[in-house]
């Protein structure tokens, strides 16, 4: 997996966000059938935090498809510069320290738990992983600082800010 890299511009997010979603792929699929659904009590096992990541970018392929003014009418502009992966880094884990946690409809159920359920897990990821990288074909470097979106824990962010957490996120 990566290491924590500082991407900023478009290309590097994008190249970053390609190479994560591969090596992702590559570290799940490693993991010995057997126990992809095996977790300790208050753990997600390697398919629950598989399921979650697959749940999490969902939202930001739709956010990054959508036509710009209507998401401009929606979340409105951006208040804020984009800050750097480091920065979006420090702000996720100061919310994870003060009882953060995914809630709601990130929180990932798996209820078969089968090699044939596994291989549909592993081929969606790859499937959210080669969309993310093609939906950040129709932004420009401008628009991704003049944009906002919404993020469940974090607040109102840059959508470069977003592509940012998101890159932390699945390294996470």
């Amino acid at each position: 997996m990566l290491t924590l890299q500082t991407p900023y511009t478009h290309s590097e997010l994008k190249s970053a966000l390609a190479k994560e979603g591969e090596a992702i792929h590559k570290v799940f699929t490693a993991v010995d059938p057997t126990k992809f659904y095996d977790h300790p009590q208050e753990v997600w096992s390697p398919a629950d935090n598989l399921v979650h990541l697959i749940i999490s970018i969902s939202p930001v392929i739709r956010a990054l498809n959508i036509a710009k003014p209507l998401l401009r009418l929606r979340f409105g502009k951006a208040k804020h510069s984009s800050r750097d992966l480091p920065e979006v880094h420090r702000i996720y884990k100061a919310a994870l320290s003060a009882g953060g946690a995914a809630s709601g409809g990130f929180v990932p159920i798996v209820e078969t738990k089968d090699a044939a359920e596994r291989d549909q897990i592993l081929t969606k990821w790859q499937s959210k992983s080669a969309k993310l990288a093609q939906s950040m074909d129709h932004w420009t470097e401008a628009q991704l600082d003049f944009y906002q979106l919404p993020h469940p824990l974090l607040g109102n962010m840059t959508v470069r800010e977003i592509l940012l957490f998101t890159l932390y996120h699945n390294m996470h």
